[in-house]
């Protein structure tokens, strides 16, 4: 809706006077003119300029100072927009907002110099400065809020649109930055002088422009405040040269870091290098001695190895000559066979014919089993035949019977049908009754009210019931609670928790608790000693509690921290108990030493140590060791002589004792000498908590009247009860008449309904049962048809099953002739079997003689093979070793061995060369290798260590040479930086200098401000420990003026910088930016501020953009005139 835009139109500038005054006295400056959540409408007023323009709302009063010559001074001053030649190159001309965070739309035009943007908080003081940011082609994050660039757009806008003027080269336009931020995917579109662009061409230029929205000490937006104090010394180094510095001087810091890194890096690894080659030099000399053992044993075993070559070749020899023999023998073997195969050929080839026809019978035998097997399953099939063709018999008839009755249910149904048209058109002729359902529903809902009216008054009195059930319960709760308190008195726990409720409430309470909760805590917590603890002997009972005050008796002890923790919360925090003690106890056990031996005790009278007339648990005999010292306090039952007493001051070994009257405390001062001794005496009090008398009567007096109240009351409720229960009842027994009455008129109803229903459906009825009696006798046509069908198909089956029963009847036929078929077959083959069995009986030692010579000419061959097998390996093995260029040298001694050499010789040979390299033992067998590696390695960092002089030198010498340049430039900058902060500061009437920290390492140079705020201390390095928030405050603000005169951009930003300052300081650095700021040749600068101090100093340089903001700002902002308000305000000053 309209009425709830928010509009921001714009933003003129105000004079000096009238915005000091006008804040200052006005009851409304600081706030907006509406406190409501969402503001209607706002405006944003530049004062002066307004005047003319009758645009602008101001949302204060003016005090009486206000006169007529402000006002014409500031109209004739006041020309609108500045001059284009008073901005530099490059500042901010004006900025339009469209839908940016509050604004729906705003313009801002700036001066040249200081520009003082004021408001209430919340106007959108803030928004300005991230417009800045982002229409300039920052990211979010350089202002510390939102994080994407659509959280900017106005709640309820698709988009919003910065425009931004910078100032351009003279008698050159302005340059216009256009960017729109799209809230849907968190992008932004770019125009530069009114054509599209980018976002790389609008950084471009801004760099160009020197401007640098990330430097905080060109921009620093209100969230970056607490960032920009806490910039590291060497952080605000580099942002100082980026800011005020040319560029070439930070490009060259940057250079000598990366140089002094470099230069670091070189010198760790020349020394690593130079440690390397010192341990190789060392290693390389231990080795020498092992590399002489280790070259004589290289010609052993060089010997060795042609010991163990020449092996293959003595076993190829050996195996050459036993080959040879091996094939005279099978030749002989072979002659013999082929003589004896001869002579026995005749026999063999009978025997071999009868087997030749055993098994063409056997063959036969075979075929005719399988024809016989074909049989059987064709026998199966017609079988399975026979079985499905009688199962589709059986499925028809019962098909067909039930078609039958279909039938016959049909011609039932269509009878049906035809009797209750019949009926239902008769009924229709004769009905005339009327059924008035209003009528039936008011007598229901009169029934109905009624019993609402009576589950009112049942509900009411449930309630009732309720609060006195409640009441009756709390009571009989107390009355068993009064009841156990009154049975405690009658046993020694109730007794002493009574006797402890007496001295603490709170710690009976928390001890009630703690019993229910033990299982919560880590280890046990023990109750007050009161409870837990009893005296061993009740004679010593008054001289022990007085040694135990009373906070110690109720103390609680727990065993842990966690648990200490965790107790003291529920019982200060949750259940806010304030009476009570809780002890950790660290040791449980108690002190086992004394400070006197049992000779000593009873040499001054002393019957015992207080500690060990108390019996409890272990924890609690500690903490009281710990609380009352009672193991280091005597107790003796009478009391002590004088002599006795000087014995224990002279000897200094007892402190405090107890008799039965008196308590003695000995307190010595030995810093004043032996002599500045004092004794306590006090007198010994009636024991009041380990004690067997009886507890007061009137408390359990007092118990038994609470008891008598609390059922005389209880009484009184329940009769109450009674005669709220009687009267419920009676209401109910009302309401089930009333609920009988209601459902017998429903009965009622619903059957006439009923009847009216089925009359009035006649007609649709009759319609739907003749479609009925149509489709029964369809269907009864359609069964009288598959039952002819059925009938047809079982006379085909019954065909089918009369035709498989006569193939059936011959395959058997088959089946009896191959059985006979079979059986002569087999007659036959037990024939010829028993032919060869009877041949091959008589001819068996012939034919074994031809195995055996078969077997030994295949033996003789075996061994032939195997014998080639190995020479053909050591052959192999032979050409490979003559082959290889390493033996080249012993090619000779290989081929041409001594006849007489074998295997066993050269075995001996290899022996007794490796029994000598047993005494030529050494610990590093790779010593030559690594001798001769190390070697090449050593050359390698010799000339690695030379490069790397080289190096380094090279390095040194350039940054020697840029540090000269470097150096002096950076030391007059922060010169003229410290020149200027210390004035800033002189004029205040305190003291700061800036100078630079140097380092080795050039990362480490930093800035280093100091300031003195008070007159009786020296200059202190401002940091966060040192300085109040204030004058770190000020420290920041006077450095960034220091910067202004050596500043390179062509603006500043610096939102709130004056928060959490004293009005002095405030006013003392208001007073130094108005100075510096509007000095002419200064670049722009812009300060926000919520707030004003009165009487500050304004300069005819500054403008000053007035926020305002409020329901009661007009949407048309023309029909706001300031300079009404300021007549009007002049006028009821007059008048006063």
């Amino acid at each position: 809706m309209s009425s709830f835009r928010r509009k921001r139109e714009r933003v003129p500038e105000a004079s000096d006077e009238v915005i000091e005054n006008s804040v200052a006295n006005s009851p409304h400056s600081s706030t907006p003119a509406s406190n409501k959540s969402k503001r209607t409408r706002t405006q944003i007023s530049n004062l002066d300029s307004q005047i003319n323009d009758s645009q602008v709302s101001f949302n204060s009063s003016h005090n009486s100072q206000l006169g007529n010559e402000v006002l014409d001074a500031e109209a004739s001053d006041c020309d609108g927009l500045a001059s284009p030649s008073e901005f530099q190159h490059g500042a901010i001309v004006w900025v339009k907002l469209e839908n940016f965070v509050t604004y729906e739309r705003a313009e801002f035009y700036p001066g040249p110099s200081l520009n003082m943007i004021i408001g209430p908080n919340g106007t959108g003081k803030s928004s300005l400065v991230c417009a800045i940011c982002l229409g300039l082609g920052s990211s979010p994050a350089q202002l510390g809020r939102a994080t994407q660039v659509g959280e900017f757009v106005k709640h309820n806008m698709p988009e919003a649109v910065i425009e931004i003027a910078l100032q351009g080269p003279s008698n050159l336009k302005n340059y216009v930055i256009r960017s729109q931020i799209i809230r849907e995917d968190n992008s932004r579109q770019w125009w530069l002088n009114g054509r599209r662009s980018s976002l790389k061409a609008v950084k471009i230029l801004v760099e160009k422009l020197s401007i640098q929205i990330d430097n905080l000490c060109q921009f620093l937006p209100q969230e970056k405040v607490a960032e920009f104090s806490a910039l590291t010394p060497s952080e605000l180094l580099l942002q100082t040269q980026r800011a005020a510095a040319p560029p070439e001087i930070l490009e060259k810091h940057e250079e000598l870091k990366k140089l002094r890194k470099a230069e670091v890096a070189l010198e760790t690894h020349n020394e690593a290098t130079k440690q390397e080659l010192k341990i190789h030099e060392t290693r390389q000399q231990n080795l020498e001695a092992q590399v002489q053992k280790l070259q004589e044993r290289l010609k052993i075993q060089e010997n060795i190895s042609l010991l163990q070559k020449k092996i293959p070749f003595v076993e190829y020899q050996i195996a050459l000559a036993k080959y040879n023999a091996a094939k005279a023998q099978k030749q002989t073997a072979r002659k013999l066979f082929e003589e004896l195969e001869s002579r026995i050929a005749p026999t063999l080839r009978s025997m071999e014919q009868k087997k030749d026809y055993l098994n063409r019978v056997d063959s036969i035998v075979k075929q005719r089993k399988a024809k016989l097997q074909a049989l059987d399953r064709e026998f199966i099939e017609f079988s399975s035949t026979h079985e499905k063709l009688a199962e589709e018999v059986s499925l028809i008839e019962v098909n067909l019977a039930s078609e039958i009755d279909q039938e016959k249910k049909m011609k039932i149904k269509i009878g049906n049908c035809q009797k209750n048209i019949n009926n239902w058109q008769k009924q229709s002729e004769i009905r005339t009754l009327v059924f008035n359902a209003s009528e039936w529903n008011q007598r229901v809902r009169a029934k109905e009210q009624e019993s609402r009216e009576l589950n009112s008054q049942i509900a009411e009195l449930k309630t009732s019931l309720d609060e006195l059930f409640s009441r009756g319960r709390a009571t009989k709760q107390n009355i068993d609670e009064a009841n156990k308190e009154l049975r405690q008195f009658d046993s020694r726990e109730g007794q002493l928790m009574n006797r402890l409720e007496q001295q603490s409430r709170d710690t009976a309470a928390a001890w009630k608790w703690i019993q229910e909760h033990q299982n919560e805590f880590e280890k046990e917590v023990f109750g007050p000693p009161l409870l837990t603890c009893s005296m061993k002997n009740p004679l010593y009972t008054r001289e022990v509690e007085s040694l135990i005050g009373r906070n110690d008796m109720i103390t609680l002890s727990v065993q842990t921290k966690a648990d200490f923790k965790r107790l003291s919360d529920q019982l200060n925090g949750t259940m806010r108990l304030t009476d009570i003690t809780i002890k950790q106890v660290d040791y449980p056990a108690v002190p086992a030493g004394r400070p006197l031996t049992t000779q000593d005790m009873k040499r001054y009278g002393m019957e015992g140590w207080a500690i060990d007339q108390v019996d409890g648990p272990e924890s609690v005999l500690a903490m009281l060791c710990d609380s009352a010292r009672l193991d280091r306090s005597a107790i003796a039952q009478n009391d002590i002589t004088e002599e006795n007493y000087q014995n224990i001051l002279r000897e200094e070994k007892l402190n405090v004792w107890v008799t039965k009257t008196q308590k003695f405390i000995v307190t010595r001062r030995k810093e004043y000498g032996p002599s500045a001794v004092s004794t306590i005496t006090r007198p010994v009090p009636r024991e009041r908590f380990w004690t067997d008398q009886p507890i007061d009567a009137s408390a359990r007096a007092e118990i038994e009247q609470r008891i008598e109240s609390l059922q005389s009351e209880f009484t009184l409720l329940k009769q109450q009860n009674d005669s709220l229960k009687s009267r419920m009842n009676d209401l109910k027994d009302q309401d089930l008449a009333i609920q009988d009455e209601i459902k017998t008129i429903q009965k009622e109803k619903a059957k006439l309904q009923e009847a009216d229903k089925e009359f009035r459906s006649l007609p649709e009825r009759i319609k739907q049962e003749e479609i009925n009696l149509q489709k029964a006798r369809e269907k009864l046509f359609d069964h009288r048809d598959a039952t002819k069908n059925l009938n047809n198909q079982h006379d085909d089956v019954a065909v089918k099953r009369a035709m498989n029963a006569i193939a059936y009847k011959e395959h058997i036929s088959k089946i009896r002739i191959a059985h006979e078929d079979i059986f002569e077959a087999q007659i036959r083959l037990i024939e010829a079997e028993s032919d060869v069995t009877n041949i091959t009986a008589i001819n068996r030692s012939i034919v074994q003689q031809r195995d055996e010579e078969l077997q030994k000419v295949r033996d003789i061959d075996e061994e032939a093979k195997k014998i080639k097998a190995i020479a053909s390996k050591a052959l192999v093995i032979c050409k490979n070793l003559l082959a290889d260029p390493e033996n080249e040298s012993i090619t000779e001694q290989l081929a041409h061995q001594d006849e007489s050499t074998t295997v066993e010789t050269l075995e001996m040979e290899i022996a007794a060369e490796e029994s000598k390299l047993e005494f030529l033992v050494t610990d590093n067998p790779n010593a030559i290798e690594q001798f001769e590696a190390r070697q090449e390695k050593l050359q390698k960092l010799n000339s690695l260590i030379e490069e790397n002089d080289k190096k380094l030198q090279k390095v040194r010498r350039k940054i020697e040479t840029i540090r000269c340049e470097w150096e002096p430039a950076l030391d007059r900058l922060i010169q003229t930086i410290s020149n200027a902060f210390s004035y800033n500061f002189e004029q205040i009437g305190c003291a700061g200098e800036v100078s630079i920290y140097k380092d080795d390492d050039f990362e480490n140079w930093a800035i280093q401000i100091k300031v003195k705020f008070r007159e009786n201390e020296a200059l202190q390095i401002l940091d966060q420990h040192r300085q109040s928030g204030g004058e770190r405050s000020v420290s920041t603000i006077f450095y960034l003026m220091a910067l202004q005169s050596l500043a390179t951009s062509p603006f500043r930003v610096v939102d709130e910088i004056n928060q959490g300052m004293d009005p002095r300081n405030e006013r003392m650095v208001h007073e130094r930016i108005v100075r510096i700021a509007c000095k002419e040749y200064t670049s722009q600068y812009f300060l926000i501020t919520p707030k004003l101090l009165t009487g500050l100093r304004y300069d005819p340089r500054m403008k000053v953009l007035c926020i305002v903001s409020g329901t009661h700002v007009p949407e048309d902002d023309k029909k706001l005139n300031v300079q009404k308000i300021i007549d009007i305000k002049k006028s009821i000053l007059a008048v006063s």
